[in-house]
């Protein structure tokens, strides 16, 4: 799929139409026009194919994918918001989209009575690369998902999939990048995840402040013990003046270099209004990672120690980023968990 391609698509598709209400407002759903580009530009959306989207959102992006398949082929995207899938119904219709069918369901099961499919494409972050997608698939056909590669809440990279002749799923690329966690039910607030968080509390101004780490279980520490660390970050953590990456350096390459190296202690942590990020903890202190390069710590400094030991063995490692990351797909119950690792063991 060449650039060409998605670019004649979104110049046939009326943007605003789909993303913006009758008061103008923007619907909250809905995916930038670069990212959605990308993602299409990955999928290689022939004419023809038969797609699965996950994530209806405003409409806009299974518009261009109708736009890209043609009236030979098909589209099927499916959200668990009702309101959505009526409104992207009706916006497809007005304009005589025929071949784009939007129906209500859980993302994770697919959508079996329209199969088989030669696309997905998912706008919702997953745990898991689905087996029900895999069974829903024809023999090489391309998967695009963001899900993620810890197990951590928010480790997230998008990771292009194709299925085997044997009805498994193969990983070659990945990519930064994440949205919205999918679920079975529709999310009210984005700012906390909706599994995997051990602890929350919030600050003076009510935003939520959070902790995740396989250490707290593995370790034995309770709920009280957990939730004290959270409170102790929201209320006397600062930020270091000397930042652990060079400006140059990029935060969110190291990021990713950390949920594929796994180490102990890793964790992922909500920080009120600067968002989330990983970085170190443990019973007596913790410190993340932010976004510009410095550290917001609190309790013992030697978790703040740990994250710069990290940095340099990610800069020993050849600075990598998810690009440069090999993803395996390891089989589960329900499907495959996706994994990072990192050249020469990094």
């Amino acid at each position: 799929m060449t650039d060409d391609h998605v670019q004649n698509a979104l110049a046939s598709v009326p943007e605003e139409y789909y993303t913006r209400r009758e008061d103008g407002s923007l619907i909250r759903q809905t995916s930038s026009v670069d990212a959605i580009r990308t993602g299409l530009k990955r999928l290689d959306v022939r004419s023809g194919v038969r797609v699965l989207e996950i994530g209806t959102g405003s409409g806009f992006s299974g518009a261009l994918l109708g736009e890209l398949v043609g009236e030979q082929g098909s589209v099927v995207s499916m959200d668990v918001v009702s309101d959505l899938v009526e409104r992207a119904r009706d916006r497809h219709a007005r304009r005589g989209a025929d071949q784009i069918r939007v129906v209500a369901g859980d993302g994770a099961k697919g959508m079996t009575e329209h199969a088989p499919y030669d696309r997905i494409i998912a706008w919702a972050s997953s745990d898991l690369l689905h087996r029900s997608w895999a069974d829903q698939c024809v023999t090489d056909a391309v998967l695009v998902v963001p899900v993620t590669i810890a197990p951590l809440p928010r480790s997230n990279a998008i990771v292009r999939a194709s299925r085997t002749r044997d009805g498994g799923l193969t990983a070659d690329r990945l990519w930064p990048g994440g949205y919205v966690e999918m679920h079975p039910e529709e999310l009210t607030q984005w700012l906390v995840p909706p599994r995997g968080v051990h602890a929350r509390t919030t600050d003076g101004e009510g935003n939520p402040w959070w902790i995740s780490g396989t250490w707290v279980n593995e370790c034995g520490v309770d709920e009280t013990t957990a939730l004290s660390l959270v409170e102790v970050l929201a209320s006397e953590s600062h930020v270091e003046d000397e930042a652990v990456l060079a400006p140059e350096e990029s935060a969110a390459d190291m990021h990713t270099y950390l949920y594929a190296a796994g180490f102990e202690g890793l964790s992922m942590f909500g920080l009120g209004s600067r968002g989330w990020a990983p970085g170190h903890a443990s019973r007596q202190g913790a410190a993340a990672l932010l976004g510009d390069g410095r550290l917001l710590a609190a309790g013992d400094p030697s978790s703040a120690c740990r994250v710069r030991e990290w940095a340099e063995r990610w800069r020993q490692a050849g600075k990598p980023g998810a690009g440069s990351l090999t993803p395996v797909l390891e089989e589960v119950r329900d499907g495959w968990a996706a994994r990072a690792r990192v050249p020469g063991g990094g």
